[in-house]
């Protein structure tokens, strides 16, 4: 919709259009998925201590229902170093607070932004440091792996490239960047087996059957979105 939002010319055809898009049922029945996409410390230099705020998780509750009080998961979680070895710790905490924008709540179903208050030090949220993890309720979470199965598909021409590149197919060994939610990892392939792919991953993930997945391949130095899973 060509609009100019400084000249006010089509806003009314902006507001029409967002009045009849049907929304989406709400699963809120399933066990809760909360998709981490920022983490922050929120006090202020010079807060006193009785006054700070535990971290606070950014993201969107994709299904179920989260409760102030309720004891939750955060996965892959935190990362740290063992023997030279990459380990990756679920994080467990307890909710304090909800908020939707400016506005508190007791609990929350999916849709729109939501942030959560911790029981954690922020020292653990700041700057991002959670942001691509997922969170459930205690025990509830699939376990982390570092291999996945794709049915993948590739798009005809790759997407942001100059000019109209092809995709080529896939091939053994070839390094993949994969975004799922608000992860990104990056995996080599280890089989082909038509439209599926095995991939063993650098950094791990929370499987769910049926997420959806971008796929870019470096061409010239630049990821570029070449195709999508399941």
């Amino acid at each position: 919709i060509p609009i100019s939002a400084q000249q006010k010319i089509n806003l009314g055809k902006i507001y029409e259009f967002l009045a009849n898009i049907e929304i989406p049922e709400r699963d809120l029945k399933s066990k809760p998925l909360f998709i981490v996409a920022r983490s922050f410390d929120i006090n202020r230099p010079g807060t006193l201590v009785k006054e700070l705020h535990g971290g606070v998780l950014g993201g969107a509750l994709k299904r179920g229902i989260l409760k102030i009080g309720d004891d939750i998961e955060i996965k892959p979680g935190l990362i740290t170093k063992e023997r030279n070895q990459t380990v990756y710790e679920t994080v467990k905490t307890k909710i304090i607070s909800l908020n939707r924008g400016n506005y508190s709540v007791r609990s929350a179903g999916p849709g729109g932004s939501l942030a959560i208050e911790t029981e954690l030090d922020m020292s653990l949220t700041k700057a991002d440091s959670l942001s691509g993890c997922v969170v459930g309720l205690k025990q509830e979470l699939p376990e982390i792996t570092h291999k996945i199965k794709l049915k993948a598909q590739k798009f005809p021409e790759v997407i942001g490239a100059e000019g109209h590149l092809k995709v080529d197919d896939f091939k053994l060994s070839e390094l993949l960047m994969l975004s799922i939610n608000t992860s990104i990892s990056v995996g080599k392939i280890t089989l082909i087996k038509g439209n599926e792919i095995d991939l063993e991953l650098n950094i791990p993930i929370v499987p769910f059957k049926g997420e959806n997945v971008g796929i870019a391949r470096n061409i010239q130095g630049h990821w570029r979105l070449i195709g999508f899973g399941e």
